[in-house]
């Protein structure tokens, strides 16, 4: 025991597995270390509490000289290491080896910090199995960690087998319970399924993300941990392969899952290709904000319009994108309220979509016939895995697997390309074919609007009359030509 009381200790708290954000266990190791420093005349200074952080687990990082290496990420501890070091803190108490470090690097460089010290600060445990006052307690404390980082090997990989034996077999295994199933990860809960065909839909019809959180969020819809939705949550729950009955192990689909689909393979495909575009545009000052912008074509210099509220015009107009380094582009450009041409345009499009043939456009939009596609990469899958088989049976050797391997893989990849552009998203889906049609569209966000827009016609601004026409208005129906796609 050292021989001087330190006055600026450091309490490290930490668990491994905290489970919508409990802390009773840190709590509960505060409340015990606290206990043994009042035990010993010591005076807490900090208490660092690292929750839900592995001692263990090792992520790739970049290090300080530039180079990449495999490190346990702990923060709190890092921070009690620089305070030892700095004499910031002259102690630390944790309640157990285990809580603090398992790492032998980890270790090493808390060792460090203590014995550059003078005087040496103290280190301690409520259950006595961390103490660095002397060599032998270090060689123990070495020992130890040793023991325990195997131990925690031995489970990484008994697990990491369970989970693949299970996903191999399409069985649940286990965690937080994912939205849209109960408790038992198999069994489909039916009101969230249906939102998750809801935003599967949106998204593919042309919604946009942001949209689709606001959507479900106004409908008091959380997520399974009783949260309100953002987009990281969305997007990650849009993505996930059991949304299609199918199972994964470390990110990669290993075959039918036991629990049924809520989407179509294809859409799950499509909405994760989506998703993944790097392309897509997620920051708030590219957002369309208006229906034609980027859509509406000048009828003067055949560009796309922007819709601003720029120079001495207090209401905001479609004109022509600005050109870059300041040259004027030839042709006569042409200028026009946005409110009056959009409620002109939206009411073609309305009519377009109340006529009697309009159930026609969703059919329009239907691509390859999936069924085959599905049933070529189950035997494909099936395939892999009779490989992997003859490989471990030492049947073929790894030139074998490998070759065919890279084979089989390429062609269910082209499969899987195949399966995604067959359902890319039917912008009419919900919207053709409703009781009311004009209330249907009101409804739909913006981004909706504007792949239905896309779809249904070509909107080119041509110059307009000056002055008044005859019904009294500004606006000339007249200088908007209109060419439908369909």
């Amino acid at each position: 025991m050292s021989t001087y009381t330190p006055h600026r200790v450091v309490i490290l708290c930490r668990i491994s597995d905290a489970r919508d954000e409990d802390t009773t266990g840190v709590d509960d190791q505060e409340k015990h270390c606290r206990g043994l420093a009042d035990r010993l005349g010591w005076k807490v200074w900090k208490v660092v509490v690292e929750n839900d952080v592995s001692a263990y687990k090792r992520r790739k990082i970049q290090l300080p000289d530039g180079t990449y290496g495999l490190r346990t990420v702990r923060p709190g501890l890092r921070d009690a290491i620089a305070w030892l070091s700095t004499g910031e803190a002259d102690a630390l108490i944790a309640y157990d080896l285990d809580r603090a470090v398992r790492d032998p690097r980890d270790l090493e460089d808390l060792i460090d910090a203590v014995e550059l010290r003078k005087p040496r600060p103290p280190v301690e445990s409520v259950t006595g199995s961390l103490r660095l006052a002397n060599d032998a307690d270090i060689t123990m404390a070495r020992v130890m960690v040793a023991v325990a980082n195997k131990a925690s090997r031995d489970t990484a990989r008994r697990v990491a087998n369970a989970r693949l034996r299970k996903a191999t077999n399409g069985e649940y295994s286990g965690g937080i319970r994912p939205f849209g199933f109960l408790k038992d990860g198999v069994t489909v809960e039916p009101a969230e399924a249906a939102e998750i065909v809801k935003a599967t839909e949106a998204l593919l019809a042309g919604a946009s993300l942001r949209s689709v959180v606001r959507s479900i969020n106004a409908a008091g819809v959380k997520t399974s941990r009783g949260k309100e939705w953002n987009t990281v949550e969305l997007r990650d729950m849009l993505r996930r392969a059991r949304n299609a009955g199918l199972a994964v192990y470390k990110g990669e689909v290993v075959g039918q899952a036991s629990w049924p689909a809520i989407v179509p393979e294809e859409s799950w495909r499509a909405v994760v290709a989506l998703l993944n575009d790097p392309a897509r545009r997620t920051s708030p000052g590219n957002r369309a904000r208006w229906l034609g912008s980027g859509l509406y074509i000048c009828g003067g210099c055949g560009e796309t319009v922007i819709c601003s509220r720029s120079g001495p015009a207090t209401r905001p107009y479609y004109r022509c994108r600005p050109p870059r380094g300041g040259a004027q582009r030839p042709g006569n450009h042409v200028t026009r309220t946005a409110e009056l041409l959009d409620e002109h345009v939206e009411e073609l499009i309305i009519e377009r979509l109340s006529r009697p043939d309009a159930a026609d456009l969703s059919l329009q939009d239907q691509g390859e016939d999936v069924a085959p596609l599905h049933v070529e990469a189950v035997t494909l899958r099936a395939r892999l895995d009779e490989l992997a088989t003859l490989h471990a049976d030492g049947e073929i050797d790894a030139r074998q697997l490998s070759t065919g391997s890279i084979r089989l893989r390429n062609q269910l990849k082209d499969i899987e390309n195949r399966i995604t552009a067959a359902s890319q998203g039917n912008v009419f889906a919900g919207v053709v074919g409703t009781e009311d049609t004009r209330a249907t569209w009101k409804r739909q966000d913006l981004g909706r609007k504007r792949a239905i827009l896309d779809a249904l016609m070509t909107v080119t601004i041509m110059p307009a009359r000056h002055g008044r026409g005859p019904d009294g208005s500004y606006f000339d129906p007249a200088s908007v030509r209109i060419e439908p796609k369909r």
